[in-house]
């Protein structure tokens, strides 16, 4: 909770901060197209503390009225460029090797922007936020030896969306809401891991994005 705690601090000193900082031209964008190229080292799938997948994703926003916006992305998950899956060793008696990694997340988010002075893509906002992902890893002598792996995303969310005079745009949130993680793995899998069940847990969301406004 501190650590969310800050996270909302420093969204609200950027939220006071910016206009008088990128002082501009009013300008209308109505579309926004972004990225994180950092998700490519850890994407929302989670092996115990480690990110076996990356995550390559598109994000489009587009202005709904004028305090309003709606988001939608659609991300590739592959292999981590951070964790080599050939040299990664699950427990001190197993091995995995040889390891495709696929997969695909989508996310919608629907903001409510909340700046007297600011219209729809730019400023302070909240809204809700919902992501479905789902990777499976197989391993490539023998692919009914395979490990599928669904997180769902509901969240909260409150944010910063800051936008220049020249288009670039930097959004920032964070917020509360719960997942809902499943591994599905063949009973017979020789392995000592403990891949879990099943559940539902609170979270603390934060994300970062960058691109273009136009």
């Amino acid at each position: 909770m501190k650590t969310i705690g800050k996270l909302i601090v420093f969204i609200v000193l950027i939220s006071f901060l910016a206009p008088r900082t990128y002082a501009q031209e009013e300008k209308d964008f109505r579309f926004t197209v972004k990225t994180n190229p950092l998700a490519a080292l850890g994407g929302p799938m989670w092996f115990i503390i480690v990110p076996i997948t990356g995550e390559y994703r598109v994000l489009f926003e587009a202005k709904t009225m004028p305090k309003q916006s709606v988001q939608v992305g659609a991300s590739y998950l592959g292999p981590s460029l951070l964790i080599n899956l050939d040299k990664l060793s699950a427990s001190d008696s197993i091995e995995i090797s040889g390891i495709n990694t696929s997969g695909f997340r989508g996310q919608v988010m629907y903001k409510f922007f909340l700046s007297r002075d600011l219209s729809a893509p730019e400023g302070f906002y909240a809204g809700p936020h919902f992501s479905y992902a789902t990777a499976t890893m197989v391993n490539k002598d023998d692919e009914a030896d395979k490990v599928k792996a669904t997180k769902i995303n509901i969240n909260g969310i409150i944010g910063y969306q800051l936008i220049t005079s020249g288009g670039f745009a930097l959004d920032i949130y964070t917020g509360l809401g719960f997942r809902i993680k499943k591994w599905d793995y063949p009973e017979a899998i020789d392995t000592d891991f403990d891949f879990g069940i099943s559940k539902n847990t609170p979270m603390v969301a934060f994300g970062l994005n960058f691109g273009y406004a136009f």
